[in-house]
């Protein structure tokens, strides 16, 4: 049989593995503690005000970007009719 090795290494992926798992242990623990938990929420509550302010700016640039692209692009001309009436013309008096 040929071998699947993917370049995963058991050992490496073992011992990630071992550390996701003690990572969360811990975080549970933290945020067992009443006193963590809100601190935790505040910190997330915090986080999320200046998200949203980060979000509030940008679309704000964007917007403005959105504004002076438009003012510096010319116009757009309408499409001329006079080619459309010609081929018409050329048609019917094939008739």
């Amino acid at each position: 049989m040929a071998n699947d090795n993917k370049g995963l290494n058991p050992l490496a992926t073992g011992v990630a593995g071992a550390v996701i798992g003690a990572a969360a242990a811990a975080a549970a623990v933290a945020l067992s503690d009443e006193k963590n938990r809100k601190k935790a929420e505040k910190i997330l509550e915090q986080m999320q005000k200046e998200g949203n302010k980060i979000f509030k700016e940008v679309t704000r640039l964007a917007m403005d970007l959105k504004d002076r692209a438009e003012k510096a692009l010319p116009e757009a001309k309408p499409a001329l009719k006079g080619p459309k009436k010609a081929a018409k013309k050329t048609v019917s008096k094939k008739k």
